[in-house]
C-alpha cells in the first residue's frame, strides 16, 4: 500500500467519522484536505484510540516507519504540513479520552474541550501554512463551536447510551432533568435547553470567524463554508418543529452546495 492508497483510505474514514461536518463541495486545496483527513479521523472518532500501542505506532511513524494505512497517511500529513512532532503527540494523547459525562458547568466542559481544540487547531494551521500565535485563539474557538454543534447533533445518541455531554448547570437553568430528556419528546423545557446550547455554539463559531484574516483566500472559503454548515445544523436543532430524537439533523446535498456558495460570497457573525 502506497501513500496515495493510504490517503484515500483515510479520506473515506474521515467522511464516515465527520459526516456532515466534512468539507464539501471542495473549496480548499486538495493537498490540504488530504493532509487533514487522518487528523480528522482521530479528532472525530467516538472510540478512544488509547494505549501504549498507539504511542509506539506514533513514535515509529515520526521516525519514518509508519505502521498501517492511517499512520502512513498521517506521516504524509506531517511531512506536508511540517507539523511539530510535539503538537502531534499531544493531539493523539488528548484524543484517547471520551467526551466527559455530566460536566457540572461550562467551565468544566471548556477545560476539557479547549486543549483538544487547541491541539487540532495548531496541527491544521501548520498544514495550512498559516500558523501564527494570533491565529491560535480564534482556531480554538472555532474548534469548540464545531465540537458543541457535533455533540448537539448527536445528543439523542448520547442520551440513549446513558451519557449527557453538556453542562448540568445549563440543564438546571432551563428547568430540565436528564430523566425528562431520556423520554425523547420535545417539551418547552427541552426547547429552551436546545436553544441555549445552540446559541452558545453559534457564539463560539462567530468568534472563530476571526481566523479568516490569518488564512489565504481558498482556505477562508473552506472555513466560511464549515461555519455555514454548522449553523444549518444548529438551526435544525433549535427548531421546535424538528424532532431531533426521531429525525437527527442532516444536510441535504443541495444544502451543502448552498453552504459552499455562501463560503464563496462571505459570512458575517450572526446578530
Amino acid at each position: 500500500m502506497n501513500l496515495g492508497h493510504s490517503q484515500r483510505f483515510a479520506g473515506r474514514l474521515a467522511r464516515q467519522a465527520v459526516g456532515d461536518f466534512y468539507p464539501g463541495p471542495r473549496l480548499m486545496p486538495h493537498a490540504v484536505l488530504h493532509a487533514m483527513d487522518p487528523l480528522l479521523v482521530f479528532a472525530f472518532s467516538t472510540v478512544p484510540q488509547g494505549g501504549d500501542e498507539l504511542a509506539e505506532s506514533t513514535e515509529a511513524m515520526l521516525r519514518g516507519r509508519p505502521d498501517g494505512p492511517i499512520m502512513l497517511a498521517l506521516w504524509g500529513s506531517v511531512r506536508t504540513g511540517e507539523i511539530p512532532h510535539q503538537d502531534l503527540r499531544e493531539l493523539l494523547d488528548l484524543m484517547q479520552c471520551t467526551w466527559p459525562d455530566c460536566p457540572k458547568n461550562r467551565g468544566e466542559l471548556l477545560a476539557w474541550l479547549m486543549p483538544r481544540a487547541s491541539a487540532i487547531g495548531r496541527c491544521l494551521l501548520s498544514i495550512s501554512g498559516h500558523r501564527s500565535d494570533d491565529a491560535i485563539a480564534p482556531a480554538e474557538r472555532l474548534g469548540v463551536g464545531l465540537a458543541l454543534t457535533w455533540a448537539l447533533a448527536r445528543l439523542p445518541a448520547f442520551v440513549r447510551a446513558g451519557r449527557f455531554p453538556f453542562p448540568l448547570s445549563d440543564l438546571e437553568k432551563c428547568g430540565l432533568s436528564i430523566e425528562e430528556l431520556q423520554q425523547g419528546v420535545r417539551t418547552p423545557a427541552i426547547d429552551r435547553f436546545l436553544a441555549t446550547e445552540a446559541r452558545w455554539a453559534n457564539e463560539m463559531l462567530d468568534q472563530g470567524l476571526g481566523l479568516n484574516r490569518h488564512l489565504g483566500a481558498r482556505l477562508r472559503r473552506g472555513l466560511r463554508a464549515a461555519v455555514v454548515r454548522a449553523r444549518r445544523i444548529l438551526d435544525q436543532v433549535d427548531d421546535p418543529r424538528n424532532d431531533i430524537f426521531r429525525r437527527p439533523p442532516r444536510l441535504a446535498w443541495l444544502t451543502r452546495w448552498y453552504c459552499a456558495w455562501r463560503g464563496l460570497i462571505g459570512v458575517k457573525p450572526r446578530p
